[in-house]
């Protein structure tokens, strides 16, 4: 759709693009919220099951698609689907090339302006880095930017008489993406009956993507249920003035208030209901839409179309009732379209746009710098090894940045090199989750199988082959079936077989406790010491022991807390007795 004219916007796309590329991947590395996590790992499943037909999550559906060729990599690989971070990063790869492709067009729109090589730097990075992006999409988990970027793509080909059949067709697709795309409707609907002429030819091309994107969910007799889940259930899922949203109903209302309660404790009555933030906020929304759609159709430029969009994108945040603390997010990638067009205006509004959603998502999703400590260790030993390099030799360096500088890279290396990295990590990540394999046959006996004499803890109970927290035995990346998950501090022993000749046991942290849990792990034979883990903490991954057991009657399995217990989630994994 575009194509460089200068050799050097091509060059800053080259460096902002791999920047942009490393920073999702490391932060992917982050925490995601746990609870959305959840659907993920529920709807990944449905489709493992049921495909199209058998998916009853509450999603629109283009999405979905992705979340298809996810199940079927689990499937393949015979992955069991969990909270993994396998999951976690497979499940974004949308998202990571929707914010390479923003950086490129970013890239590609900035030669249209005589911009100051600084300020072309200055804005690249603040799209390449931008901390709402990073911290809505690779930290949190969650995929808001794909549709967010087919509808600015919708709203830039509704300004160009050369794309706008290809608007309306877009613009279906990020309604198909996520149903908050319709905060823009009013816009795009300005600019389409000012353009009703040519406007209209894109509506076949719309009505054919949606019937290529509903076409799997009607074979499979899915469709009405779909549309009801994803498009009209949802509208009344959240009851709430707020859902965590730093928006005007936190101020007026309260977090969490629920939204038919009238503000300023004013008598519901009468008039009185107008000022209940369900009916008042879509009032004032509704004022701010009708604002924008006379705009747009009044509109004469592309900037002016994208600095409504970031308004409408506000107000739908701060004003609407029911808004959650990620719907922000929408107005940032417009916002950032906005500031390429015009850097003059759109700065301060991209800037405030930004910390207000980034600070809103880290409210309840904070991030951790556990979660990328070796990452962020390795950088600034790298940094000072290229320093030092940088002054010892600095005939050598400008030699390298020479050379470096006359390589004529395509425009799609960034793309490739993202492929590249997506590609090389899934197949680590799925070699770490692959299944275990527990052996067979009449000289292995499961230990959990067995008569369990004791088992004691100062939280919960122990859990055959589930967490404490009743979730998979999850520890570093993989998923396993057989097991225990305890509690520090706690003791269980099993009696043992007459004929048994060794213990095979692995021990570990869950996931559930990534950040913060540490334990150490020690098994007692007859009462004498066998075998101890050492320090385990969440992030330590998994060790695996073999115990010798012959002639012993029992063996205990301990945890012990290191300090503090808040969330020290034991697990023994694939424990298993080896018979004479």
């Amino acid at each position: 759709m575009f194509m460089y004219k200068y050799r050097n916007n091509l060059k800053l796309f080259i460096f902002w693009g791999i920047v942009c590329v490393l920073a999702n991947v490391i932060c992917s590395v982050g925490s995601a919220y746990d609870g959305d996590q959840s659907f993920w790992v529920g709807w990944t499943q449905q489709l493992i099951d049921g495909g199209f037909g058998g998916f009853k999550g509450n999603y629109p559906p283009l999405y979905v698609f992705w979340l298809w060729v996810v199940a079927q990599v689990h499937s393949i690989l015979g992955l069991v689907v969990g909270k993994t971070f396998f999951l976690k990063f497979i499940c974004l790869w949308p998202v990571f090339f929707a914010h390479l492709f923003l950086v490129d067009w970013s890239c590609r729109i900035s030669e249209k302006f005589n911009y100051p090589e600084w300020k072309k730097h200055l804005l690249l990075a603040f799209v390449a880095l931008n901390p709402a992006l990073l911290m809505n999409g690779p930290i949190w988990g969650q995929v808001d930017l794909f549709p967010v970027v087919l509808a600015s793509l919708a709203i830039y080909c509704m300004c160009r008489p050369r794309y706008v059949f290809l608007a309306a067709m877009l613009y279906v697709l990020a309604l198909l993406s996520k149903f908050q795309m319709i905060a823009f409707l009013p816009i795009f609907g300005g600019l389409f009956i000012r353009n009703w002429k040519t406007s209209w030819k894109g509506l076949p091309f719309a009505v054919a993507g949606a019937v290529l994107v509903l076409l799997p969910f009607a074979i499979g007799g899915n469709l009405f249920t779909m549309l009801s889940n994803a498009y009209v259930q949802t509208t009344n899922q959240y009851p709430y003035a707020t859902f965590n949203a730093a928006n005007l109903w936190n101020l007026l209302a309260g977090n969490v208030a629920p939204d038919n309660v009238p503000i300023w404790g004013i008598n519901p009555d009468g008039l009185g209901f107008l000022l209940k933030p369900a009916v008042l906020g879509k009032l004032l929304f509704i004022l701010i839409s009708v604002f924008a759609l006379v705009k747009a159709f009044l509109c004469k430029n592309t900037r002016t179309a994208f600095a409504l969009c970031s308004l409408n994108g506000l107000a739908f945040f701060v004003l609407l009732p029911g808004m959650h603390e990620r719907y922000l997010l929408y107005a940032v990638p417009m916002v950032l379209c906005w500031l390429v067009w015009d850097m003059r205006r759109g700065g301060i509004p991209a800037l405030f746009i930004t910390a207000v959603a980034a600070l809103n998502v880290n409210l309840v999703n904070p991030f951790r710098g556990t979660s990328v400590w070796t990452f962020v260790s390795l950088m600034g030993c790298l940094t000072l090894v290229a320093l030092l390099f940088v002054l010892a030799f600095p005939k050598t360096t400008d030699k390298i940045v020479c050379r470096f500088r006359r390589i004529n890279f395509p425009m799609w290396f960034p793309y490739a090199f993202l492929s590249a990295i997506l590609l090389v990590q899934c197949g680590s990540l799925a070699y770490q989750s692959r299944p275990v394999a527990m052996p067979k046959g009449d000289k292995v006996v499961l230990l959990t199988d067995l008569k369990r004499l004791k088992a004691e803890q100062t939280f919960k109970f122990p859990k055959l082959n589930m967490s404490v927290d009743d979730h998979f035995l999850t520890v570093g990346n993989r998923i396993y079936k057989i097991g225990i998950g305890a509690h520090a501090p706690s003791s269980i022993v099993y009696e043992l077989p007459e004929n048994a000749d060794s213990l095979f046991v692995g021990a570990g942290i869950d996931n559930e406790c990534y950040e913060e849990g540490s334990a150490k792990f020690v098994i007692n034979v007859d009462g004498k010491f066998a075998w101890h883990s050492g320090l385990l903490r969440g992030r330590s991954g998994a060790v695996f022991a073999k115990i010798p057991v012959r002639n012993a009657s029992q063996v205990e399995l301990v945890t012990d807390p290191d300090g503090m217990n808040n969330c020290d989630h034991t697990d023994w994994l694939s424990p298993y007795i080896k018979l004479k």
